[in-house]
């Protein structure tokens, strides 16, 4: 960036021409962008350190996840609105203060429910904050360094989720877990401190359209609905639960009865009827797709890690940096390569780098983590190639003053499908692993199992040490077979998504 660009230039505002200090803007901007997603994705390799201290399980820690994620979804169809409300500068204060105290919160409460009440505001503070930095950004950067704006607001969105579960495993390992909250809390002071002198005050001076009350009853609990019956519907049985067959139809019925509502309001929290739009439709559908799997893999590889191969959370966090080191580049040069490929064959690329890195992977127990560094870098190409032309076809058919809506349908819908990506992955890797052990039981030879038990024995251990050291390893081996199994399924589903991109996507009448 030349001199020129980075120094205070006019920027406008409610009261008139004022100053607007980039440089101090941009880092304020960022590090509150960035302690947003760094909250969600710090915990992502910690989840036995968070069931140690909430006394719950490791799939029940999970949820601190999901909960923020579909909350971070909720908190992006409400930023419109808000930003209305309160002006931007002002919201972005008020999102850093809220993200702040629900950070000492997670600190102080012992219990899961009150850590997922946390996590929730956590992540409708963090949800607000996504489109807000964009708007900020674009809106003060000069127009000849918009791309600039846009790339710095994509990789500090993205860089948490890579190097966040590194640090946090780090600090989970060497100190402890709640260290990130702590952590984050000054953050978002230096940040609302380098906003408040870089920006002017931007008071809006004119009342805000009247706001969806009833979308926002209708999704809230309808979303609360769902998730309940994604992270809960394994334990209870599925469909055969009577509490989980009564909570799904009340997801059902609140869903519905929104997108109804949504189809027929004048100012609606979301614009569903873009769906019907051919791009926008099925470029989400894509994006969906990448975005879930994704998100999905980067919780299961870090549990599985350390619940099954023994490392801490430092190594389970370490797992996910591969995929930094190829994102963060491909990422930045997917503006010169949209001038060079057609979006659409940018997108069928990005998904069969999705399936080779899915088809080579293997994950051995007896390597440990340098089985996994292969696929991950080559996972990273395609988290970088992702983005930029799934969302530049989704938004090819909105016109100009349909954006902003067209962008909050399209972020709340993909940020929402993370959760059935983690839920899906999670409940197929949990069953396929009774599957693969029930049939490891019945294949074993009798007599050499008992051989081996008695040599054990010989050893000095007991009978029944012995009988739970080999399940122990019996539930590590299919563990890991079932892995290999999705990673197969993953593939196949993405080249699926390749061919969707080549057949169903049209080339952009306008980028």
């Amino acid at each position: 960036m030349s001199a020129s660009s980075i120094a205070d230039r006019p920027a406008r505002s409610a009261g008139g021409p004022a100053k607007v200090a980039l440089v101090p803007m941009t880092f304020g901007l960022g590090l509150g962008l960035g302690m947003g997603s760094f909250t969600g994705g710090a915990l992502q390799s910690i989840y036995p350190y968070v069931a140690g201290t909430l006394a719950t399980s490791s799939d029940h820690a999970l949820w601190t996840l999901t909960y923020f994620l579909v909350h971070w979804a909720l908190g992006i169809a409400l930023m419109p609105w808000f930003s209305k409300k309160f002006g931007l500068k002002r919201l972005f204060i008020l999102a850093m203060i809220t993200l702040a105290a629900s950070c000492f919160m997670a600190i102080v409460v012992k219990s899961l429910m009150l850590m997922l009440i946390a996590r929730s505001i956590q992540g409708i503070s963090a949800g607000i904050l996504v489109p807000l930095v964009q708007t900020l950004l674009l809106t003060n950067y000069p127009k000849r360094h918009q791309t600039l704006a846009t790339a710095l607001w994509s990789n500090i969105m993205l860089i948490p989720f890579f190097l966040g579960p590194a640090f946090g495993g780090w600090l989970a390992t060497n100190y402890s877990w709640l260290d990130i909250f702590w952590l984050a809390i000054p953050m978002c002071a230096v940040a609302v401190a380098l906003v408040q002198i870089s920006l002017p005050a931007d008071k809006p001076t004119s009342r805000p359209p009247k706001f969806d009350i009833v979308g926002l009853i209708l999704l809230w609990p309808g979303l609360i609905a769902l998730q309940i019956v994604l992270d809960q519907g394994e334990q209870f049985g599925w469909f055969r639960s009577v509490f989980i067959s009564h909570v799904a139809l009340l997801a059902a019925v609140l869903l519905v009865l929104f997108v109804i509502w949504e189809l027929f309001e004048p100012v609606p929290l979301l614009q569903l009827r873009y769906l019907a739009r051919r791009n926008f439709g099925f470029g989400l559908l894509l994006l969906c797709l990448g975005w879930s799997i994704f998100v999905g893999w980067s919780s299961i590889l870090p549990l599985w890690s350390e619940t099954d191969l023994g490392y801490n959370g430092w190594w389970g966090g370490v797992l996910l940096v591969p995929l930094a080191a190829t994102a963060i580049p491909m990422a930045a040069m997917m503006s010169r390569l949209t001038k060079l490929f057609s979006l659409r064959l940018l997108a069928v690329f990005c998904f069969l780098i999705y399936a080779s890195a899915y088809a080579l992977a293997f994950f051995d127990p007896e390597v440990g983590l340098s089985a996994t560094v292969i696929s991950e870098l080559i996972q990273g190409i395609a988290v970088g190639m992702l983005f930029v032309p799934l969302t530049m076809i989704v938004l090819s058919d909105a016109a100009p003053e349909e954006l902003a809506i067209a962008s909050t349908t399209s972020n709340f819908i993909r940020v929402s499908s993370a959760n059935l990506g983690v839920t899906l992955l999670t409940t197929l890797w949990q069953r396929e692993t009774a599957h693969i052990q029930d049939n490891m039981r019945g294949d074993m030879p009798h007599a050499a199992t008992q051989a081996w038990i008695d040599r054990m024995q010989h050893h000095g251990l007991s009978h029944d040490s012995v009988i739970a050291l080999l399940d122990h390893q019996a539930h590590i081996v299919a563990e890991t077979w079932s892995l290999d199994n999705a990673l197969r399924l993953s593939a196949y589903l993405c080249v699926g998504a390749a061919l969707m991109a080549l057949v169903l996507l049209r080339a952009p009448r306008r980028q």
